[in-house]
């Protein structure tokens, strides 16, 4: 019976070692993301920007031609 007990407790001791190292990945893991998308996101926010004045620029200049040909 004593054999039994031993691998009892080390099987114990292993599994309680697996439970710490993947309740500390997660932990480590949750923290992760929460930075890296509100970096992306705010990324995707200024180049959303970007483009919408881009965008808005590029209007102004396919506007203009077609103004000037209308007062010639």
């Amino acid at each position: 019976m004593g054999p039994n007990m031993y691998l009892y407790q080390k099987a114990h001791e292993v599994h309680y070692q697996d439970l710490l190292r993947e309740a500390e990945k997660e932990r480590l893991l949750a923290q992760l993301p929460r930075h890296r998308w509100s970096m992306i996101k705010r990324a995707a926010g200024k180049l959303g920007v970007l483009l919408l004045k881009f965008g808005a620029r590029l209007k102004q200049f396919e506007q203009s031609p077609t103004l000037l040909e209308d007062h010639l």
